[in-house]
């Protein structure tokens, strides 16, 4: 695969932008806006892929409303994308989503070209469905998903009530927290499902990680916890999650765990009190994150083997502050995202982990401040196609004023 357009070195500040593409490395690309008004079309979150494995099928929700967050009982759209006109259609519907994770649609890995995973929910209960996008048989699994493992075997949950209560933004309209009383409970954490059997088990509690942090970060005692992003590296050996609480003025102070799939051998990879807030899998032992180490006064990308504190950052000097973070299946290339508070604009970069250098790909202004920030954001959440050469994006088109997913496309030199 290669770039083309502008090129960046990451030795050189970034408002300085080489005039010509490097001959032999790098070559062209294109970005287009897939989907059209005047409804809201979107995928959510970044760490998977709206494609299924032979990328035949493309799949997004679709909403008539994206400057609030949904109320209980309003259900979003769950639909298939015509990749050459861009046209949506429906398949069915959810009443578990948000602007900011859509509804967590997987394509199932056991059936990875016809069925997705995705959470809804029925009655006061949340779950997850398993969908043929072709027949449109359905099954139910007893609780949300959050993540599923590569080999399909297992999947991640979190217990989206808490969320709803501690930060609504990826939470759900009229979900309910089973804790709520509790600052650190003992049966709420991370789930494991068993994808073939419906079996939910208690892997890593929210009480187990304040007790393994709460020496070394007391402030963690006076503060609701819960845990957020649920990753699973690519063998599904192990993965990572965010435990989170806010701070005396609010603010979301976090920091990062990685675990076996039983929940054994629970790690601190990344301290509190760094800001740690967007990650991903390298590889099986390597994880991008976005923080500011102890004794650091910026954020930036850093890459580090698991169950270590061995920091090196990515693209020093290019690849600034924080950004939602993922690589190709082939762990060369890493996208991201920006934001300038300055200008009120929004960004997709692409960097090189071999050639050590990277470009801005696509750069859109946000008109209004709550698409640019706040519960209603439209981050850009940049996601792989399965061959490593197409990158789809959400973001507030300019034209039509409603949020569609976008495309970047790696042509052949």
């Amino acid at each position: 695969m290669g770039l083309g357009g502008v090129v960046i070195n990451p030795i050189i500040p970034t408002n300085i932008f080489a005039n010509q593409p490097v001959s032999g490395e790098l070559s062209k690309f294109r970005v287009s806006r897939l989907t059209n008004g005047p409804k809201h079309h979107f995928f959510g979150y970044y760490g998977m892929s709206p494609w299924n494995k032979s990328e035949s099928k493309l799949v997004c929700l679709e909403s008539g409303f994206h400057d609030r967050l949904p109320k209980p009982g309003e259900t979003a759209n769950i639909g298939l994308v015509n990749q050459q006109n861009g046209d949506f259609k429906t398949i069915t519907k959810t009443s578990a989503w948000n602007l900011q994770q859509g509804c967590l649609i997987h394509w199932n890995p056991l059936k990875p070209n016809n069925e997705i995973i995705y959470n809804d929910q029925k009655g006061r209960d949340l779950i997850s469905v398993k969908f043929d996008v072709n027949t449109g048989s359905s099954s139910l699994l007893p609780r949300t998903i959050s993540a599923v493992a590569t080999t399909g075997k297992y999947a991640l949950s979190l217990t989206y009530g808490r969320l709803g209560r501690l930060r609504k933004v990826v939470g759900y309209a009229d979900s309910v927290d089973p804790y709520a009383n509790e600052a650190h409970p003992k049966k709420d954490g991370v789930f494991l499902i068993d994808l073939e059997t419906n079996e939910t088990k208690l892997i890593v509690s929210i009480a187990e990680v304040f007790e393994k942090s709460v020496a070394g970060y007391p402030a963690l005692a006076k503060r609701h916890m819960w845990f957020n992003h649920t990753v699973i590296n690519p063998s599904s050996t192990r993965f990572l999650f965010l435990a989170r609480g806010r701070n005396e003025k609010n603010n979301l102070d976090s920091a990062m765990f990685t675990a076996n799939m039983n929940g054994s051998n629970l790690q601190m990879v990344v301290p509190f009190g760094t800001g740690v807030s967007h990650f991903g899998w390298r590889n099986d032992n390597e994880i991008i994150a976005t923080f500011t180490p102890p004794g650091e006064k910026e954020m930036k990308h850093y890459l580090f083997p698991d169950k270590t504190y061995d920091y090196k950052v990515v693209g020093d000097g290019f690849i600034i502050g924080n950004g939602h973070c993922t690589f190709t299946p082939n762990a060369r290339w890493m996208a991201t995202d920006r934001k300038i508070k300055e200008s009120y604009s929004q960004s997709v970069w692409l960097y090189d982990m071999e050639l050590n250098k990277g470009m801005m790909l696509c750069s859109k202004p946000v008109y209004e401040k709550k698409y640019f920030s706040g519960d209603t954001r439209c981050d850009f959440h940049p996601r792989w196609n399965p061959s490593g050469n197409k990158i789809c994006f959400d973001a507030v088109d300019p034209e039509t004023l409603t949020r569609q997913m976008h495309l970047v496309e790696f042509l052949d030199s």
